[in-house]
């Protein structure tokens, strides 16, 4: 596999959204937990525009509860994984869906950063992937916590990145069809509706 660095696109890349289930999404404490909600579903609406292959995951076994709603309704095609494998990497049926693809660049984010997110960025770097982890839909504990998973990313050679970076990257020029999907995905995450309805008093 060609492990030298290069942009992502929509062509070359899959992203894994990792356990956005209610009973985990309490417990961040360095993002608001809406607000993850809210980065997930927007990347979730965003990457659908763009036609970007997306692996849902969960845990039954810990009692999270289901995928949050929104991010279901926003996927309705899209099979969430269950499994008990902490690391998804090493679930077999994931593991075939992410080499089955083809694909060189996995995008990934999940609950909890330092280890949903945290354990498959480190194995698919091992694997010879090209892995961006997205910061802001993967929360944490704590600042702190979520600052030692960050380091320990960035010496594995993961790249820490935010899901509107990772669109705008994919996305590449504003004159794209696609554009109006992306950001009509965008505008709720960015609050635009509520803003231009202020601005236009």
């Amino acid at each position: 596999m060609n492990t030298q660095p290069s942009k992502l696109t929509a062509d070359n890349s899959l992203v894994i959204l990792i356990d956005h289930q209610p009973g985990l999404l309490m417990n961040c404490k360095n993002i608001e937990p809406l607000t993850i909600k809210n980065n997930v579903v927007a990347f979730a609406n965003a990457l659908k525009a763009l036609n970007v292959p997306t692996i849902v995951t969960k845990q039954s076994l810990g009692g999270f509860g289901p995928i949050t709603k929104d991010l279901a309704d926003a996927l309705p095609d899209v099979e969430h994984v269950d499994r008990t494998i902490i690391d998804v990497w090493h679930e077999p049926r994931i593991r075939k869906m992410i080499e089955d693809s083809g694909k060189t660049h996995i995008v990934l984010g999940g609950i909890t950063l330092e280890v949903c997110a945290m354990f498959p960025s480190l194995s698919l770097r091992e694997a010879g992937y090209q892995v961006y982890t997205v910061m802001d839909i993967s929360g944490s504990q704590s600042d702190q916590i979520a600052d030692w998973a960050e380091s320990r990313l960035v010496q594995a050679g993961a790249i820490p990145v935010s899901f509107t970076a990772v669109l705008m990257e994919m996305l590449a020029d504003n004159s794209r069809p696609e554009a109006a999907g992306v950001y009509g995905a965008l505008s709720a995450s960015w609050g635009l509706p509520v803003f231009l309805a202020e601005y236009n008093k």
